[in-house]
């Protein structure tokens, strides 16, 4: 499994690497934003973000991962505790937000959970109905489940990021090319998806997108 670590500050940067080597995950490391964006491979398994760092901020950055290697998680690790901060982090489609200072522990454990989740190919999103997200593949008790293209990639955006919020920018840039979306047309899709899943739970945000809970 591969890391990408965003840290600034240089002891913090080097204790994580060597734990996280210890523990068997190979680490790329950056601690400036711009050099991030250069020269980052963008295939890791997971990204682990400051915030607050020279450069392209960790904010910056998330957006860029989103274009360049979507659908992988990413956990924040900051100072920053004002809700808006939190609040904003999520909205951009982080998975996890950790405050500093933090036990090295926890910071394992809670990537450890996410690559569980990312690896997990099928997921049970409602009563009856699994998602097989190697195959976005719908099925109802055992009888696969026709849908458009666009209709699996929103259900596969929403699996694979699953009670987390979706923002319509995030719809617009993973299901279609065409950037004009207007935001009834995703309505309409997810109405189509509600209506052939019984029991399926997504929840609109007012103004912000959909959060499928499972």
């Amino acid at each position: 499994m591969k890391i990408t670590l965003f840290e600034d500050e240089y002891a913090l940067r080097n204790n994580l690497a060597d734990f996280f080597s210890i523990h068997s995950y190979e680490v790329e490391m950056f601690g400036e934003g711009n050099e991030m964006l250069n020269k980052c491979q963008f295939n890791s398994d997971i990204y682990i973000l400051d915030i607050n760092v020279p450069g392209a901020n960790g904010f910056e950055v998330i957006e860029w991962i989103s274009r360049n290697d979507p659908m992988k998680p990413v956990i924040f690790m900051t100072a920053y505790t004002d809700i808006d901060s939190i609040t904003h982090a999520y909205r951009l489609g982080c998975s996890d937000y950790l405050k500093k200072p933090f036990d090295l522990i926890e910071l394992l454990l809670r990537v450890q959970k996410l690559l569980a989740i990312s690896n997990d190919d099928e997921v049970q999103i409602a009563p009856h109905s699994l998602f097989n997200l190697a195959t976005k593949q719908l099925s109802q008790q055992g009888e696969i489940i026709n849908l458009t293209k666009n209709q699996r990639n929103i259900l596969y955006l929403m699996t694979k990021h699953r009670n987390t919020l979706i923002t319509y920018d995030m719809f617009i840039d993973h299901v279609w090319e065409e950037k004009f979306i207007k935001l009834n047309t995703i309505a309409s899709h997810i109405r189509e998806i509600r209506n052939a899943v019984e029991g399926l739970e997504i929840h609109n945000i007012r103004g912000e997108g959909y959060i499928l809970k499972v």
